[in-house]
């Protein structure tokens, strides 16, 4: 009878999610192929959704037998997806153009390959694609992928370093995009976009030319056009635009703070190594090394998972290599030596341009230089090794001596503390011997209570009554007791219960309130069992404190000792 209920739920379980699965591709069926490439727009942020609408968008066009929406769909595929798939799909979407009687797609189609090539480093093979798409630009008057086209030749000049002529080619596109911003975009079309791509490279190539003064407009007009536009997700790159124009203009408190700004307004998935070196490279230069090294070494941690590192990120090796020195940590020193040793390799092959213009602190010969001293001096540790052995061996056996004299002394803590009478006695004792004799001195007069200048004798007696019952009834276990709402009980103010509580018990509220708790503690852990069976953290809750390493904290410094040895010994005892 359970198994046919059972059965019953599952098919309506899954006759339900098939209606949901149906509605949605009933509802994906109707959509036009612009309102599909809004939509994975709109799930630029979740991946898994922006691939369901992708697929569907390729087999959409394949089903309609329509290559110009299956080239879109082929790019849109290659640009979200990771090496090899994006080379793949790539690939799929110059086939695809070539199909196509639309010859726009097809140089559409060479300018997406180049633009997937220049993002995995293959710049001679993406310049290749981008002068074709160029080409064919020119001789089919497509202004819009023509801009586009010297957009992405700026943006591989910026990769190699030609930031001059870069920003000549910047100016132009920037020029195009703006002047056609209300066109209306079509499939395949976004004018807007390219304007924002543009304004943002043109400025960074005007920081790497000390163009600071122009930025400052520019950046006036980037925010005033996404306030107005609502892109508010292109705000953090102009932010952090701002951040470099700090950084290079020395302004390294500025940067921080953009750079940081930037970070925690990012929402998207990609990685941005440029803002954590930046900052980085600020902090170092503010002094805070530790810091700076932190940030540091996640561009080491991103090139150690893609085998991948901007040329314009290496100096976050020399400075790892200088700071490891100053720290005299050879193992870390060589490894960066090493890793920045390969990288040049690379740089030298791959930035021939770029890498004669890089301001280099540690040249090859300097490096090799480095790497045989710290290797020499590697060797020299290995003779001082076998040393080092017969040190630790005669360490050891005086550790061990210490360990044992360590336990000596932890048997005879452990005993002092059972030597103690139960709580309320030694709230009795502790009061008498601040006290000298305090009830005598309640019978016979006031000298006693009047040892606080400008508090009445009568006035300080009434407090200390109150906290000998405050103290039996055991109210210091409430977690929330503060020594405002205390003093607020017991009818006075802060300032002057403190002073009473300093002189009569001789310490500040706060130790007072715990020696009371560890007290209360103890004579649990004495008389009842059960208490031997809670753990630390039971304990602490148990004696009013708000956490265990609070409760920890306060033991040792009472009794010298650990609660949790303390616990284990009086196992023992039983």
């Amino acid at each position: 009878m359970l198994l046919k209920y059972l059965y019953a739920f599952l098919f309506l379980f899954f006759l339900q999610i098939s209606s949901i699965i149906n509605a949605q591709n009933v509802i994906n069926s109707n959509l036009s192929y612009v309102e599909i490439e809004k939509r994975i727009d709109d799930y630029n942020n979740n991946p898994e959704k922006m691939w369901e609408l992708i697929h569907f968008y390729i087999k959409k066009s394949k089903k309609e037998k329509n290559n110009e929406a299956l080239f879109y769909a082929f790019r849109y595929a290659s640009i979200s997806s990771k090496f090899p798939d994006n080379i793949k799909y790539a690939d799929s979407a110059l086939i695809t153009g070539n199909k196509s009687s639309d010859k726009k797609i097809l140089l559409d189609a060479y300018l997406n390959r180049g633009n997937i090539n220049m993002t995995e480093e293959y710049y001679q093979k993406a310049l290749d694609d981008i002068l074709v798409a160029n080409k064919l630009s020119q001789e089919f008057g497509n202004d819009y992928i023509l801009n586009k086209t010297i957009y992405y030749i700026a943006q591989n000049k910026i990769y190699l370093g030609q930031y001059e002529d870069a920003n000549k080619e910047l100016l132009i596109c920037l020029k195009f995009f703006k002047d056609n911003l209300e066109n209306k975009t079509s499939l395949g079309k976004n004018y807007q976009v390219y304007y924002i791509y543009s304004l943002m490279s043109l400025i960074d190539s005007n920081t790497k030319l000390g163009k600071f003064k122009e930025n400052k407009e520019l950046l006036k007009e980037a925010f005033t056009y996404l306030e107005k536009n609502k892109l508010d997700q292109y705000v953090p790159y102009f932010i952090s635009s701002e951040g470099t124009n700090a950084y290079y203009s020395k302004d390294y408190a500025t940067a921080i703070s953009k750079f940081s700004e930037a970070i925690k307004l990012y929402n998207d998935q990609w990685h941005h190594n440029t803002e954590v070196y930046y900052l980085g490279l600020s902090y170092w230069y503010t002094g805070k090394r530790n810091l700076a090294v932190k940030y540091l070494e996640e561009i080491d941690k991103h090139y150690n998972k893609t085998k991948k590192l901007d040329p314009q990120f290496r100096a976050a090796y020399e400075i790892l290599i200088k700071y490891y020195n100053s720290k005299g940590d050879t193992k870390k020193q060589l490894e960066y030596i090493n890793k920045l040793m390969f990288l040049d390799r690379s740089y030298e092959k791959n930035y021939k341009y770029l890498y004669q213009r890089i301001v280099k602190e540690y040249d090859t010969k300097k490096l090799i230089s480095e790497k045989n001293r710290i290797e020499g001096t590697v060797k020299t540790q290995q003779v001082v090794f076998v040393s080092l052995i017969s040190i630790l061996l005669i360490g050891f056996s005086f550790f061990s001596l210490r360990i044992q004299r360590e336990k000596q002394n932890y048997k005879k803590r452990f005993e002092e503390i059972l030597a103690q009478q139960n709580t309320s006695a030694v709230k009795l004792v502790n009061t008498q011997e601040q006290t000298n004799d305090y009830e005598e001195n309640q019978i016979t007069d006031y000298e006693f209570f009047n040892k606080i200048p400008g508090l009445n004798p009568i006035f300080v007696e009434n407090i200390l009554r109150q906290l000998e019952i405050f103290e039996n009834e055991n109210k210091f276990l409430d977690t929330q007791i503060s020594q405002k709402m205390l003093s607020e009980d017991l009818g006075t103010n802060s300032t002057y219960f403190s002073k009473i509580i300093n002189t009569y018990k001789g310490k500040n509220f706060t130790l007072y309130i715990n020696d009371l708790r560890l007290e209360f503690i103890i004579d649990r852990l004495k008389n009842d069992v059960k208490y031997l069976n809670m753990d630390v953290k039971e304990l602490a809750c148990k004696a009013g404190f708000s956490s265990a390493e609070n409760f920890s904290d306060n033991f040792r410094r009472k009794f010298d000792l650990k609660p949790s040895v303390f616990i284990k010994m009086m196992k023992d005892k039983l």
